[in-house]
């Protein structure tokens, strides 16, 4: 990857977040699932109280040193730079990211009697659209997502908050060429389907039951030319109002239902 590519990436994740994991639920959900690592986590004594059993099993997390600090709440409130902690807050280390190396394993591995099914996504920058794309990933049943470095905000506390906790339990990839992931994901037998307001194929006419993978386009531009090219079909939400498209996560929920509700 390029300086530049690798500075811009930076930029549009640091945009997005003081690495700070707010609140109680996302927080629980974190240290339950024990994937992604902490460095200190501070609350206030009750709270900190209340999740003894989610702490005594940190220091047994690979690789991680982390400091518990009981704080009062305006002191929690200063060193996250948010109110809405709800007492608790973790700084967060870098998100695990899977390798594309590893999806014919984790495709092998599964114990799922659903069809395989991988989403691609091309570019999407908001963290909320992100986020919930991933709430409705880990709904449907998703075995992986791979994501773009390149344009794409990574898996930060405000994408995490917003998935309602799904960042911990599914497996996602980054990749430094989505083109050349999207070619390998084919060569492992999956077919492609490009989510397009185009296309004139209503996603309820294609065939479920084979091992697919779903690409979602940015919220701005839609799926980049290049990787279209890559798909076996572009598929699209028939729309019977004015509005002629939906936001990315909202599309990403209707296909992946679709999907999973033919099978």
């Amino acid at each position: 990857m390029s300086e530049k590519r690798r500075t811009r990436r930076k930029q549009l994740d640091a945009s997005h977040q003081r690495n700070w994991l707010t609140g109680r639920h996302a927080v629980t959900e974190m240290l339950r699932a024990g994937v992604w690592p902490f460095t200190r986590l501070v609350g206030t004594d009750d709270v900190l109280g209340s999740l003894a059993d989610e702490l005594a099993v940190v220091p047994d997390w690979p690789g991680v040193a982390a400091v518990i600090e009981p704080e009062p709440s305006h002191r929690v409130t200063e060193l996250c730079g948010s109110r809405h902690h709800q007492g608790l807050a973790a700084q967060m280390g870098p998100f695990p990211y899977r390798s594309l190396e590893q999806l014919p394993s984790l495709l092998a591995d599964r114990s799922s009697d659903l069809p395989p099914l991988v989403v691609i996504c091309d570019r999407i920058q908001d963290g909320h659209n992100l986020g919930a794309i991933l709430r409705n990933c880990d709904a449907m049943a998703v075995d992986a997502v791979v994501m773009w470095e390149r344009e794409q905000i990574g898996i930060v506390p405000q994408v995490a908050r917003s998935s309602a906790g799904a960042v911990n339990h599914l497996p996602i990839i980054r990749v430094d060429n989505l083109n050349v992931a999207t070619d390998r994901i084919a060569g492992l037998g999956l077919q492609i389907f490009a989510a397009s307001e185009k296309s004139k194929i209503p996603v309820w006419e294609v065939d479920a039951q084979q091992p697919t993978a779903v690409v979602i386009g940015s919220e701005a531009h839609g799926v980049d030319d290049a990787l279209l090219s890559r798909c076996s079909q572009q598929i699209a939400i028939p729309m019977r109002g004015q509005v002629a498209s939906l936001n990315a996560a909202v599309a990403a929920g209707m296909i992946l239902y679709e999907l999973r509700r033919k099978v």
